[in-house]
């Protein structure tokens, strides 16, 4: 369906999203002391940015620290288009270096490029329940799929040589292969280990480069519960109780991007997919007592 969503700085706005969502669930297995229900969930939705004002141009929405990459709003593009400095390259997409000591790549300094969309289009959701006797269990795994992330804290981390990626090459240089943006032909060149650190720093200033699928899949949740048998409160003032454990945002089964969360963001509103030191997803555990009188 078609909707209207209005932006900041813009008079009008209008946002187009089609898509589906599904839901499939039943009881595999079903006895006098056990049960297994399961349920498996999602939604696709594709988005595009279908008018934006009165001149149709491109909304800038936020930025980070960093300063090389925004989120924007594009007629044509889906809603949250990242948009930043790209590497310079060839006809057929080689990067381009300034070979001097350094070996530093090239930024394209001119019109920023589209890095990603920063809203994943697909959610995934699969939720188990298991009850054995007076015992039960659930638990929800759930992801995210398609959409891209900046990440600024890895940005920086090359910029000041404490990722673990500028390890390489501190002790015997390292190995850079490219197109001589004077020449137009490839070179291999090493980038003595004093070098390293204008190396990395002209890498610290191109967003493509710390873009990334934001692809994950998480054990969002588990519970364990145990209801007293009815006998056991017979002589009781007590209908039922219940005692359960419970864990949310356990830990991430696989995701794309490393060292960083790809569920912290910069913000909370519509400039999605920047990510600038952002503070890990906070695993919670309880306990939870229920009783009826």
């Amino acid at each position: 369906g078609k909707g209207m969503h209005y932006f900041p700085k813009a008079n009008i706005g209008e946002l187009s999203n089609t898509g589906f969502e599904f839901l499939v669930s039943g009881t595999p297995i079903r006895t006098d002391n056990f049960e297994w229900k399961t349920s498996f969930n999602g939604a696709y939705n594709e988005s595009e940015i279908v008018a934006t004002n009165e001149t149709n141009g491109d909304i800038t929405l936020q930025e980070p620290r960093t300063r090389n990459i925004n989120v924007k709003q594009i007629v044509g593009e889906s809603f949250g288009t990242l948009v930043g400095i790209s590497y310079e390259r060839d006809a057929s997409g080689a990067i381009m270096y300034t070979i001097d000591s350094e070996g530093t790549p090239i930024a394209n300094e001119g019109e920023r490029k589209i890095l990603g969309e920063g809203v994943p289009p697909l959610t995934l959701g699969w939720t188990n329940s298991f009850s054995y006797k007076n015992f039960s269990m659930n638990m929800l795994i759930d992801g995210k799929f398609g959409g891209q992330i900046f990440s600024g804290t890895n940005s920086l981390l090359y910029g000041n040589g404490l990722h673990k990626v500028t390890l390489e090459g501190r002790e015997s240089g390292l190995e850079v292969s490219g197109i001589d943006s004077d020449t137009g032909t490839a070179f291999t060149t090493i980038v003595a280990p004093e070098n390293l650190g204008t190396y990395w720093s002209g890498i610290n200033d191109i967003a493509e480069e710390f873009v990334e699928d934001a692809d994950y899949i998480k054990f969002r949740q588990l519970s364990i519960g145990y209801n007293f048998p009815s006998k056991t409160l017979e002589k009781t003032f007590l209908q039922s109780v219940n005692v359960s454990f419970i864990a949310t945002n356990l830990f991430y089964i696989s995701r794309s991007i490393d060292n960083i969360d790809p569920e912290s963001g910069y913000n909370v509103g519509n400039s999605q997919g920047l990510e600038y030191f952002g503070l890990p997803s906070t695993k919670s555990y309880g306990l939870n007592l229920n009783v009826k009188f």
